[in-house]
């Protein structure tokens, strides 16, 4: 039965997943930005248990015996100390994940992500007794216990950043927040099923037992991603990660021993909860859609098989901007054709000392490139060709040299 209403809360998450990201998507898809499928390894590097609950009975008072996150970190592996006081080693702690995700950069300068992957964890839990009813090593009293619980499963998440703050050290630099969901199924604990910690008549003795082998947990993370600036959605993400399960694992009894009886009792719970610092890196494995800007610039030039240098840049005001070409030399029969945004404005004109006068409407949010094509390389060689103008009030005059294998150009941007 728990297995049935489990599987249909997984069910139910994940297709709410599916909805939610086919929603977005359609809502952006008219956005040109690039996209790319990637995988993303991940790792919580400092893990921290959530509080649970602790039911207080049977004499036990509610300050006596409470559930206190204990910090662990993957490295190095977590340890704990036996009756006879040596130590004991459980493993990594932490969380590992290993995702296949789908981004996309939009025209207002986020990333929407939507992921699905598989992970393992191994959470701590820890407890403290501060009464009469103390752990014992070597007939010493110690008043910490700790547990660890490792589970595994299956995850979807969906990721939305901010606008770019800037570039930083690692790259350019947005906030970001991550919510999703995984199943839990639960693999091993450390806590031995019955063990005692009595001496002198007098301690506790801990009775656990798994209760519930399946969960789902939803978790929330917010951090910082650093975007590689270039179009190929490479990233490295750092952020606090908090994972709440549904339902716990396992119960832990407590019986308080006092002259060799039992004299209290309490229950606590474990169920996986955690706070861990996250880290993370995204490696695209294929691009799905070029960027905004590239698509434009497959278009700007045009098709004239020969190497194109863009020569001069400029920031332009006016979305109109108007042009001289003429020979700036002797006139030795130059014939040129002029390539702007991909198509020729101008086709197999004989420079002369005359100016020849063009309007050009520049494009916003792209480079808009003109080119100088040579139809011929005239009688001195070289096709040099004089393009003169004004920008934001400056008067300009350019060189543009061209030949059959090179043409170089000038940018305009708005």
């Amino acid at each position: 039965m728990k297995k049935s209403i489990l599987l249909k809360q997984t069910s139910f998450i994940f297709l709410l997943m599916l909805a939610l990201s086919h929603f977005s998507l359609a809502q952006i898809s008219n956005k040109q930005g690039i996209s790319s499928i990637s995988i993303h390894p991940s790792a919580t590097l400092f893990g921290f248990g959530l509080p649970q609950n602790t039911a207080v009975s049977n004499g036990f008072q509610t300050g006596v015996f409470s559930y206190i996150p204990f910090p662990f970190t993957s490295l190095p592996i977590n340890s704990s100390i036996n009756k006879e006081g040596k130590t004991e080693f459980y493993g990594l702690i932490g969380s590992f994940d290993l995702g296949v995700n789908y981004s996309k950069l939009l025209k207002n300068n986020r990333i929407f992500r939507t992921e699905i992957g598989a992970y393992y964890t191994c959470s701590p839990v820890s407890y403290e007794v501060n009464d009469q009813y103390h752990l014992f090593i070597n007939n010493k009293e110690s008043s910490i216990w700790q547990n660890t619980i490792a589970y595994s499963g299956f995850s979807a998440s969906m990721t939305y950043t901010s606008k770019s703050r800037g570039r930083r050290g690692l790259g350019e630099v947005r906030n970001y927040v991550e919510v999703g969901a995984r199943t839990m199924n639960f693999l091993n604990q450390s806590a031995k099923e019955n063990e005692d910690w009595i001496a002198n008549g007098q301690g506790f003795r801990i009775e656990s037992k798994v209760v519930n082998r399946t969960s789902t947990m939803l978790f929330f993370e917010i951090g910082k991603t650093f975007w590689r600036p270039a179009n190929d959605m490479r990233s490295l993400n750092m952020g606090i990660r908090v994972g709440i399960p549904f339902s716990h694992f396992v119960e832990n009894t407590y019986l308080g021993i006092s002259g060799n009886q039992v004299s209290a009792s309490t229950t606590a719970l474990e169920n996986g909860a955690y706070i861990g610092f996250q880290v993370s890196y995204h490696l695209p494995i294929k691009t799905v859609t070029k960027s905004y800007l590239e698509r434009k610039a497959e278009k700007i030039y045009c098709e004239m098989e020969r190497k194109v240098k863009i020569k001069h840049y400029f920031k332009v005001k006016e979305e109109e901007l108007f042009i001289e070409i003429f020979d700036h030399e002797n006139e030795d029969g130059d014939i040129v054709s002029l390539c702007f945004n991909g198509q020729y404005i101008l086709e197999k004109h004989l420079l002369t000392r005359k100016p020849k006068v063009l309007t050009l409407k520049l494009r916003a949010n792209q480079k808009n490139i003109l080119t100088v094509f040579a139809n011929n390389t005239g009688k001195e060689g070289a096709n040099t060709s004089a393009i003169r103008f004004s920008v934001n009030g400056k008067k300009e005059e350019i060189i543009l040299y061209a030949d059959k294998k090179e043409s170089e150009g000038i940018s305009f941007e708005l």
